[in-house]
């Protein structure tokens, strides 16, 4: 995504809805906030820091005096001011603009680059607010683009509010591309789609003129806010979709046996290790700092936990699932429904009395699977939120109620759901635990022993189609079968090899039909189908 600057690109021949327009061309340049050399400089010092204290923690304690204390802390503030000066110079040298082509970002003093966003390629918009820039009243806003994992552009630090500003102007000139009604070159050609976009770039543009820049009325409310507001700041407007109380949260922790199968074999892995150490070594000073990194990855991994579903709320707008989470730092996100590729649903075993359900997607260009990453639509959800959450995202399975069919194919024993399983029997474990079911409009895999797992790919959404065999498969009689689609693959192991074949025909004969639009504007859009809610679960389920 990032290109030498060699100066102005002559456009090449317009070929919608790809604008003919370089990004940031006719816009003018902003640069970030100023006190973000502040802000992105203590990354310099902590990681001097560390990489001292780590090589050196034994000698350093032995040979600690006050005097070669005062000349450590000279060094680290000189560092400090080192590390200052040089992110200002980037910041200086930083720019970026938002205009009717896209987004831009433009940085580098000696070596310069730039990096594009084109309107069409903006898979979504989110705002993150770490911790310290929090408290300084900043925020990043980072565009996804389809292309990879790592096809992104930050825009790193502007004001919280300018921030929200921002988004929702990327969104307008994105919007323009959106699958949401006809495409502008159907009514009225490209010029049509170029002058959508370039009203939305005005827009933006207008919104972000200098001068002080309050927090908006309506539906972000008043200066002085309630706590339930602050708490589920920036995420005000569109239908309600879930909303998750600290309460559910940490019942959800304390059901969850990976959850706490992890804690325990962390806390024993410590245990071992340092008493391994005192038998050996006996205590000392540098063996305990030398085992704390792995002490500190615990509450680590449990407030990540926490924190990826704090104060969790999403609701749907005409731009596609705006979702907020976050304690410390505070993330929202915006995905839009038809983008979506690919569904997991996580049940643990403890989660099965209440009905709560975790939901993950995979967007082409999005690789954010962390606990508090976009991908995350549903940290832990009721029914109701669940059936929300699936009827605004998720294609139609072309069952007569798809969403009865999914929480048939969740909850129901695995030998009751009718699909292809594997015939060996000493693959006991797997014989009764997975089944994979073709469905009108999506291959669906239900596996798991403790946690059930529900993966969903909607046929006209798969990309690759792989048959796997072997010298053992062949004595068994089975194949296995990989799907794959924007990054992630489904498996589909050990299944009779004369229904492996014939999957493989059905799947590879969508993949040439289902997917012959370029434009994804075209592709099916949500909702799943809610009508005959009363009818039986497994009715779907052929």
């Amino acid at each position: 995504m990032s290109t030498p600057d060699h100066g102005p690109v002559e456009p090449g021949p317009p070929s919608a809805p790809v604008p003919a327009v370089e990004p940031g061309a006719t816009a003018a340049r902003r640069r970030t906030h100023p006190i973000t050399p502040l802000v992105t400089g203590w990354k310099i010092v902590v990681g001097v820091i560390a990489v001292l204290t780590a090589q050196n923690i034994a000698r350093l304690a032995e040979d600690f005096t006050v005097t070669r204390a005062l000349i450590g802390l000279a060094m680290l503030v000189l560092v400090v001011v080192i590390a200052i000066v040089l992110s200002g110079f980037s910041w200086w040298f930083t720019t970026y603009a938002v205009d009717e082509a896209g987004v831009s970002l433009h940085r580098g003093m000696i070596s310069r680059s730039r990096e594009y966003a084109p309107r069409a390629r903006i898979e979504s918009v989110s705002v993150e607010r770490p911790l310290l820039a929090r408290l300084l009243g900043l925020a990043k806003v980072r565009v996804e683009v389809a292309g990879g994992g790592d096809s992104y552009l930050d825009i790193e630090y502007i004001r919280s509010a300018d921030a929200e500003q921002l988004r929702r102007g990327i969104l307008d000139v994105a919007a323009v591309d959106a699958p949401a009604g006809p495409a502008p070159e159907a009514e009225g050609g490209a010029e049509a789609a170029s002058a959508a976009a370039s009203t939305a770039g005005q827009r933006w543009d207008q919104a972000e003129a200098p001068g002080p820049v309050g927090r908006q009325t309506g539906a972000q409310g008043p200066a002085g806010r309630s706590l339930e507001e602050i708490l589920h700041d920036d995420v005000a407007e569109g239908e309600l979709i879930a909303q998750i109380p600290t309460r559910r949260l940490i019942h959800s922790l304390l059901r969850d046996p990976g959850f706490l199968l992890s804690i325990v074999v962390g806390v024993l892995g410590v245990l071992a290790a340092l008493a391994l150490v005192i038998w050996q070594d006996g205590v000392s000073f540098a063996i305990l700092v030398a085992l704390l990194p792995t002490a500190i990855a615990i509450p680590k991994y449990v407030f990540g936990r926490i924190e990826s579903g704090w104060g969790f709320v999403s609701r749907i707008t005409e731009r596609g699932l705006r979702m907020r989470r976050g304690l410390a730092n505070t993330r929202t996100d915006n995905i839009a429904a038809g983008r979506i590729q690919r569904f997991e649903l996580r049940r643990p075993l403890l989660w099965r009395s209440p009905g709560w359900t975790a939901v993950t997607v995979t967007v082409a260009g999005i690789e954010d699977s962390e606990e508090n990453g976009a991908a995350h639509v549903l940290p832990v959800g009721e029914r109701e939120e669940l059936r929300a959450t699936l009827g605004h995202l998720a294609a139609p399975l072309g069952t007569p109620d798809d969403l009865g069919t999914i929480e048939h194919l969740l909850s129901a024993p695995a030998r009751e759901i009718d699909g292809l399983r594997t015939p060996v029997r000493a693959f006991w474990i797997s014989r009764r635990t997975r089944v994979a079911v073709l469905l009108p409009g999506a291959l669906v895999q239900r596996s798991g022993v403790l946690a059930r797992h529900l993966e969903i790919i909607p046929r006209e959404r798969i990309q690759g189609l792989t048959v796997q065999d072997g010298p053992f498969a062949r004595k068994l009689g089975v194949l296995d079968l990989r799907a794959g689609v924007a990054g992630e693959t489904m498996l589909l192991s050990d299944l009779p090899r004369r229904d492996v074949l014939a999957l493989h025909a059905v799947l590879a004969r969508d993949a040439a039909t289902l997917r012959r639009y370029r434009d994804r504007a075209h592709w099916p859009q949500p909702a799943l189908s809610l009508v005959g809610a009363g009818a039986g679960p497994a009715g779907g389920v052929q």
